[in-house]
C-alpha cells in the first residue's frame, strides 16, 4: 500500500496539565480508521478487477450463445475455486493489448485421483461485426494449461485449438489434456486449470469463456486401433429430408439440437452458427452429406462443417471450408475409422481423432464476408444437411469418461463448495469488504456512545 492509501490517524495535542485521554476517549479516531485501512488493503489490494456479465456485448440469435453454470475463476492457484466435470461459464475483463497477447487469466481448482487424467474444453466467441470482416480484422483465442499445486505443468502433449482465430470469426475452441495424476507425473490430488484470453478482438470489453471439464478414469487407454488403414469416405448417402422447412439449430455445443440420423434442411445467413447432435458409439462411425439448394448470390463466402467428440476435440471426417459458390454444389466426409477406444494408439492422426464413443456434435457455420462484399451474396442459403451412423454400436460399452451435468443455461453442478463456489473468489472478496465495512460502522457507532457516556461522568 502506498502512502497515498494510508490513512492519517494521529491525534490532536492536548492542552498543558490536561488529564491524559482514556483508552475509551481514543476508540473513535484510532479504531474505526485501522479498520478503515484493513477494508482498503482487502479492496484495493487483493480483490482483481471483475467483469460484470452484464457489461458483455449482445450477440445476435444466429451467433454462439455461451451456456454453463455461473462462476467466478480465482486471479491465482491459491484463489481458484473448486470445480467438478460439467459446464461452467465464466466472463473475462480483458483481452491481449496486441497480436496474440494474453488478457484475464483465471484459474480453477479440479480434485483428481492418482492415474487420473482431466480434459477440459473452452469456447470463446465475439459478437460478428458490424458490417463483415473489415480488413484490419483482429484475432481472438483461448489458452489452456494445467499446473500442479506448487506451479509445475501438468500438461499431455494432446491440445489444440480449432476456428477462424485470426478474425475472430464463430467461436474459438481449445481443448487441453493433463498428465495423469503421480508421483512419477503430477504430485498431488489436486490440478489447477488456467484458462487465457487471448487477442485483441474486444479487447476492452468482457468476453464470456465457457469451460468444459471431464475425468478419465485411470487404466482407460489401452487396445488396439480397430483399422490399420483410413478408411477413404466421400459421404452420405442422399436421403430425402423428411419436412421441407429449416430445422431451430442449437447455437452452442450444449445446446445442440439432437437429431436422428436422417436428412435436414438448414439454412444460413453470414455469420451464423448452428449445432446438431448425434449418437455414435463404439464400433460406429458417423458420415455426413451437403447439398445447396438455393440459388446462392455473388460473394456469399464459404461454408464450415465440423464434427467434435463428447469432450468437443475435433473428429476427422473430411470437412472444413467449403465455397458457396452456386446451387448444386455438393460435399462429404466420414470418420476413418469405426469408434474405438484402441485407436488412440494409432500412429494416424485421423483415426486417433475416433476413439471416444457417446453424444458427437456436428457444427455448421457460415463464415462473414468480407467487408464491402456485394449486397445479393448475403441472402440466406438453404442447404440439406445428411447424417448417416455406420454399423452397431457395441454392446455393454460403459461410459469412458466422466462427463458430469452438461446443461445448456445456468443449471447443473457447481462446486463442492455449494454457493460459495458459485460466487467464487473474487465475489467473496468483495462480500467480505462489505462485512467489514459493516462492522466499522457498528464499531463506530459503538464507540461514539462511550464517549458519551464518559462525558456525562464528567
Amino acid at each position: 500500500m502506498t502512502s497515498d492509501m494510508m490513512v492519517h490517524m494521529l491525534g490532536h495535542p492536548h492542552p498543558p496539565r490536561a488529564a491524559a485521554p482514556t483508552r475509551l476517549a481514543l476508540l473513535p479516531s484510532a479504531l474505526p480508521s485501522a479498520l478503515l485501512a484493513l477494508v482498503l488493503v482487502l479492496v484495493l489490494g487483493s480483490a482483481p478487477a471483475l467483469a460484470d456479465p452484464a457489461d458483455e456485448p449482445e450477440a445476435p440469435a444466429t451467433a454462439y450463445q455461451a451456456a454453463g453454470a455461473e462462476i467466478e475463476g480465482g486471479s491465482s492457484i491459491a484463489q481458484a475455486p473448486t470445480v467438478t466435470p460439467g459446464l461452467h461459464r465464466d466472463s473475462f475483463a480483458e483481452g491481449g493489448a496486441d497480436v496474440s497477447g494474453d488478457g484475464t487469466a483465471k484459474y480453477y481448482r479440479i480434485a483428481v485421483g492418482e492415474g487420473e487424467r482431466v480434459h477440459a474444453a473452452a469456447v470463446i466467441a465475439a459478437p460478428p461485426y458490424g458490417s463483415g470482416v473489415p480488413e484490419d480484422y483482429q484475432d481472438l483465442s483461448v489458452g489452456l494449461a494445467f499446473v500442479t499445486a506448487g506451479g509445475d505443468d501438468c500438461n499431455d502433449s494432446s491440445t489444440g485449438t480449432y476456428g477462424e482465430t485470426h478474425t475472430a470469426d464463430g467461436p474459438i475452441t481449445t481443448v487441453r489434456v493433463s498428465g495423469p495424476m503421480g508421483p512419477e507425473d503430477c504430485a498431488g490430488t489436486e490440478l489447477f486449470l488456467k484458462v487465457t484470453r487471448m487477442g485483441t478482438r474486444l479487447a476492452d470489453q468482457p468476453l464470456p469463456i465457457e469451460v468444459q471439464i471431464a475425468i478419465e478414469p485411470a487404466g482407460t487407454a489401452g487396445g488396439d486401433p480397430s483399422v490399420d488403414e483410413e478408411i477413404a469416405d466421400s459421404g452420405a448417402s442422399p436421403v430425402a429430408p423428411a419436412q421441407s422447412e429449416p430445422i431451430e439449430l442449437g447455437r452452442s455445443f450444449s445446446g445442440a439440437l439432437p437429431v436422428e440420423p436422417g436428412s435436414y434442411v438448414i439454412e444460413l445467413v453470414p455469420g451464423e452458427v448452428g449445432f446438431v447432435s448425434v449418437s455414435v458409439g463404439e464400433g460406429q462411425r458417423l458420415r455426413w452429406r451437403t447439398e445447396i439448394v438455393s440459388e446462392v448470390g455473388e460473394e456469399a463466402g464459404q461454408l464450415v462443417v465440423l464434427a467434435r467428440n463428447p469432450v468437443r476435440d475435433q473428429v476427422a471426417v473430411g470437412g472444413g471450408n467449403q465455397s458457396l459458390s452456386q446451387r448444386g454444389i455438393i460435399e462429404g466426409g466420414g470418420m476413418t475409422a469405426p469408434v474405438a477406444v484402441g485407436n488412440r494408439s494409432s500412429e494416424k492422426a485421423s483415426i486417433r481423432s475416433a476413439w471416444l464413443p457417446g453424444t458427437h456434435t456436428v457444427m455448421v457455420q457460415r463464415l462473414q464476408r468480407p467487408e464491402g462484399a456485394a449486397a445479393a451474396g448475403a441472402d440466406p442459403v438453404r442447404l440439406i444437411l445428411t447424417l448417416e451412423v455406420e454399423g452397431e454400436a457395441a454392446e455393454g460399452a460403459s461410459e469412458v469418461l466422466e462427463l458430469g451435468d452438461l446443461p445448456s443455461g445456468s443449471s447443473g453442478g457447481l462446486s463442492d463448495l455449494g454457493f460459495l463456489g458459485e460466487l467464487g473468489m473474487g465475489k467473496l472478496v468483495m462480500l467480505g469488504a462489505a462485512g467489514l465495512l459493516a462492522v466499522v460502522a457498528v464499531l463506530t457507532g459503538v464507540a461514539g456512545a462511550a464517549v458519551l457516556w464518559g462525558r456525562r461522568r464528567r
